[in-house]
């Protein structure tokens, strides 16, 4: 990482109006301005060997510019914060109350104390909640007990082990999720009944965690729904996942002072409720949940975070597009906002820049560009293992199998397939998508007779219906229908009329 990387990642995350306020707050600064120069300078995209020779030519020294802009602008950052976060204003009264009790002020420090304790639980911030009764008892204990009852002073302490109690229920119920998004993040979606049962540990621990909690907050009932809904979708039960991911939804509009700024956990929700969609096939219902995100792109939240959600956003616009046939409207969504995305590719999370070069080769593996395709496939390789821990590098492989029969490069295909059938432990889990998979393109080259063909269609079609029917195969048709694939190579039907009528039906 050259010296003035770190600085350009910490310009490029500002928002509008951490920019604004970073112009107005370096106004106020006195002395030389070079910092300002250099600010303006990556903030306009210029290399570091430009900016070099401008800070030579004008007789400045670039290594103090990139050290004093990188303080200021943390400075700058934690003085925007003082007045929008809700935490740091908690904070200001708590300090405010130890000053003053230090002055033999209590009564005025018990004020500050109650006010910094109001707005800790208007916005059920736990661990500020149990500071600040913490302190309260502190106060009281230096002070004597002086106008304190015990049994006032047990009540006090008992609402201090409550929060205790609570905050060790939501940190449980947060371990818990976190180990289920570890385990589909790298190990990917329930495909057998034994994966799912995998899950069972988590799902009874989260289960005995809501029977035995007395209180149920904001941030307890959020990671319950969250968990319930993401393990729903894992095992294929998509009503339920909908059901959760819904309510999850309710309840976040219905506390929208409580949503973290950025909003990561809404986030998580409109991706899970779009993702149940998408593996239903109800891509009708997709666009309400889309515009929840176009409206999220509009704050102003961190660069990053509205970069990661325009991302999102396209990647399920793009996929509901495509599963419904809409082929040259997802080629026109590509030239625009994929095109964008692809500039800043490099800003994204490997997952997302994963699936974003996925998505294009399979729109010009639909519109028949098969070429741009391969160059597409070519750019995800060229990466070497960057992006294989990601369960969606495993379907990456399968389309490349398509992408290498339709090239004639048969020779590609026994080594490859040999090797992941041993990524997939493909005996002791046979998934029938891949063993389609493997026999179909192990008959290339496909028959020319349009016989021949009907009679291999008709082997594929009993094959083919059952893993549409199955709940746990549609987890991996929802990135690409290799089913329909399929029975437009052997039908010569249009793909686009085979999946319109799939969406239809």
């Amino acid at each position: 990482m050259n010296k003035t990387e770190p600085l350009l990642i910490l310009i490029k995350s500002l928002s509008k109006s951490e920019k604004r306020y970073f112009r107005l707050y370096s106004g106020l600064q006195s002395g030389d301005k070079a910092y300002r120069l250099l600010f303006d300078l990556l903030d306009a995209g210029y290399s570091e060997e430009e900016i070099g020779l401008q800070f030579r030519q004008k007789d400045k020294s670039l290594d103090m510019a990139v050290k004093y802009l990188y303080k200021l602008i943390l400075d700058c950052l934690v003085k925007l914060r003082e007045t929008q976060n809700i935490q740091t204003k908690i904070f200001n009264h708590i300090s405010k109350a130890e000053i003053l009790f230090e002055r033999e002020l209590s009564g005025e420090a018990f004020n500050e104390l109650a006010k910094a304790e109001k707005l800790a639980v208007t916005f059920e911030n736990g661990p500020l909640i149990l500071l600040t009764r913490r302190i309260k008892l502190k106060y009281l204990s230096a002070l004597n007990f002086k106008g304190v009852s015990e049994q006032e002073l047990v009540s006090k302490q008992m609402k201090v082990n409550e929060v205790i109690k609570y905050l060790r229920n939501v940190n449980q119920h947060l371990q818990l999720y976190d180990i289920l998004k570890y385990r589909l993040m790298y190990k990917g979606y329930s495909r057998t009944n034994k994966q799912k049962e995998d899950l069972n540990d988590l799902v009874l621990s989260e289960l005995y965690l809501i029977a035995n909690s007395s209180y149920q907050g904001f941030e307890a009932q959020k990671l319950h729904l969250l968990f319930q809904a993401t393990y729903y979708l894992n095992s294929g039960n998509i009503k339920s996942a909908i059901r959760y991911y819904r309510e999850l939804i309710t309840l976040f509009e219905e506390n929208t002072h409580l949503i973290l700024n950025p909003p990561m956990y809404y986030r998580s929700a409109i991706q899970g409720i779009l993702d149940s969609l998408l593996v239903a096939g109800l891509y009708h219902e997709m666009p309400f949940f889309l515009s929840k995100l176009k409206d999220m792109e509009q704050k102003d939240y961190p660069t990053g975070f509205v970069l990661e959600v325009k991302a999102m956003r396209y990647h399920y616009d793009s996929s509901r597009l495509v599963h419904s046939g809409h082929f040259e409207e997802a080629k026109s969504l590509l030239d625009t906002e994929g095109e964008e995305l692809f500039e800043k590719i490099s800003l994204l999370g490997l997952e997302n820049q994963l699936k974003l070069h996925l998505n294009a080769v399979i729109i010009y593996m639909c519109i028949g560009k098969l070429p741009f395709a391969r160059k597409c496939m070519k750019r995800i390789f060229s990466s070497g293992k960057l992006f294989s821990p990601f369960p969606s590098y495993k379907l990456v492989r399968l389309i490349n199998l398509l992408l290498q029969a339709e090239s004639g490069n048969y020779d590609f295909f026994e080594n490859e397939i040999l090797s992941i059938k041993r990524n997939i432990n493909y005996e002791r889990q046979s998934y029938q998508t891949e063993k389609l998979l493997f026999k179909f393109v192990q008959s290339y080259p496909l028959p020319s007779y349009e016989k021949s063909r009907a009679k291999l269609w008709q082997q594929y079609q009993k094959t083919i219906q059952k893993i549409e029917c199955s709940k746990y195969e549609r987890q991996l048709l929802k990135v690409f229908d290799f089913t329909s694939w399929i029975e437009h190579k052997l039908t010569r039907r249009p793909l686009a009329e085979i999946l319109i009528g799939k969406a239809a039906g």
